[in-house]
Order: structure tokens, then C-alpha cells, then sequence
């Protein structure tokens, strides 16, 4: 049986554009978003420290945060992709207001694996230990169906042979 083996993408900012993407795009759907949106900030930070990504402006939400007062997100551009982040109080004080969110912008659909996604960003920003968030304990399931969403940061289980 051919083993499924996967290159290790190196941390272009091609590559970490496009790693941002598939995240990020994942993260709107995932039951359980923090992480992923946690890693894409992270990523975004460092890339905007190190002079690789660039904050354009200031863009009105189009769904405004149920625990947020605010209802502007700072776009911030990663070669050719374009991604909002929450912006900071210099952020609001500094950068341009560029209106409503333009429908006429779309990001390249280039895709390849959530799970190759993560490894990529996780292996760029290297974060930081942080004191992770007491999981729920699990209880038995018995009878309940499983979740079919694919969860990058889960645990591994190892194939036998």
C-alpha cells in the first residue's frame, strides 16, 4: 500500500497567503473556530511585523460581532489575498476608513489541505505556550453520532498495521 507521504511546504509568503486562505475558510464553518482564527491572527501579526503583510485600511462589518461594540475589521493585504483582522485602537485612530465590504473582491481559490494548512502557519508563527483552555471532559457518547468536521488540532491517532 503506497504511503500517503506529504512535501513540507516551505514558508514563502506565497505559501503562507495561501495556507491563510484555506484556514481561514475552514474557520467559517468549523463548529469550534478559535483556534484556527487564533493561528490566523497570530500568522498575520508576524507577517505584518516582519514587513510582509501590509494593513490597507479600515472596512465596515457586514456581521458585526454579538460581543463586540465595534463594526469595523482592519484589511490587511498578503500578496494578492486580502484578510480582515480586529482592529486595534491605533488601527482605528490611524488607518484609512475604506468603506462597506466590496463583494467585487474575491481571494484566489487556490486550496490543498486544512491539516497541511496548519502545519504550515504553525511551523511559521511557532507560538508561543500559551495556558490552553481547560477542555470539557468528554462524556460517554454512547449511541450519539460523531462530528464529521475534520479538527486539524486534534490528536493524531496512529495506523496499525
Amino acid at each position: 500500500m503506497p504511503s500517503r507521504k506529504t512535501t513540507r511546504l516551505q514558508p514563502t509568503i506565497g505559501n503562507l497567503a495561501k495556507a491563510l486562505f484555506v484556514v481561514n475558510r475552514h474557520a467559517k464553518t468549523s463548529p469550534q473556530p478559535q483556534k484556527l482564527y487564533q493561528l490566523k491572527t497570530d500568522v498575520i501579526e508576524k507577517l505584518i511585523t516582519e514587513g510582509k503583510a501590509e494593513k490597507v485600511g479600515l472596512q465596515q462589518s457586514p456581521n458585526p460581532s454579538k460581543f463586540h461594540q465595534q463594526t469595523c475589521n482592519t484589511l490587511v493585504k498578503v500578496e494578492e489575498y486580502g484578510f480582515h483582522i480586529i482592529s486595534t485602537r491605533e488601527d482605528l485612530l490611524e488607518l484609512p476608513h475604506l468603506g462597506e465590504w466590496s463583494e467585487d473582491f474575491r481571494n484566489p481559490t487556490d486550496t490543498f489541505p486544512l491539516r497541511q494548512a496548519v502545519q504550515l502557519l504553525e511551523q511559521y508563527s511557532q507560538p508561543i505556550k500559551r495556558k490552553s483552555v481547560p477542555s470539557q471532559r468528554r462524556v460517554s457518547n454512547q449511541g450519539q453520532r460523531q462530528s464529521s468536521f475534520f479538527d486539524p488540532f486534534g490528536k493524531q491517532k496512529r495506523r496499525t498495521r
